[in-house]
């Protein structure tokens, strides 16, 4: 799945093929046409979820701390988070 990685220290942005994602989250994420972006806070990541929504011209992201766990746990947990927002 491509995401695109902010990287320290300067914010330089690169898209990489994540392959630490569930399949089943992968797929959702592609089939609702959602990009995701994540980047290095120091002991972590931060990971976006770009749904295409909007607020006063900016994009309105969900955001998803890694706090110790997996890339493939707080994926799923973004994955979730999207579809309550979503409702899905």
């Amino acid at each position: 799945m491509n995401v695109t990685i902010y990287k320290r220290p300067d914010g330089r942005s690169e898209v990489i093929d994540c392959r630490n994602v569930y399949p089943d989250d992968a797929k959702w994420f592609e089939d609702n046409r959602v990009a995701i972006s994540m980047e290095d806070i120091g002991g972590g990541f931060a990971v976006y979820a770009d749904t295409g929504k909007e607020v006063e011209g900016e994009p309105d992201e969900l955001i998803e701390l890694s706090q110790g766990r997996t890339c493939e746990e707080t994926l799923h947990a973004l994955r979730e988070q999207c579809e309550r927002e979503m409702k899905c």
